[in-house]
């Protein structure tokens, strides 16, 4: 499979003032992957390192992820890593 675009993954690495992890702190960027984004959605590689409250960066556009990501599976293996998004709003 094709993945045209450069996703950079922004991640809150520092805890909040109750201890919660990546909760608190700036976004800091933490992998550039390989993936395309269509429509609210973008698909990685399998197995890409995303999680829930990461940001997403393509092109000049952020993205924040909503909910977990999913593993998508054909019968034999895993072949897609889908994350919803919404547009970042500052």
């Amino acid at each position: 499979m094709r993945f045209p675009d450069a996703v950079t993954v922004l991640r809150q690495l520092a805890a909040d003032e109750y201890g919660n992890p990546g909760t608190g702190g700036p976004f800091v960027p933490v992998a550039v992957l390989a993936g395309f984004r269509a429509g609210d959605a973008v698909y990685l590689a399998p197995g890409a390192n995303i999680q829930r409250g990461d940001r997403l960066t393509i092109g000049p556009d952020t993205f924040d992820v909503e909910g977990d990501p999913r593993r998508l599976r054909s019968p034999s293996r895993e072949v897609l890593t889908r994350v919803a998004v919404r547009p970042h709003r500052r």
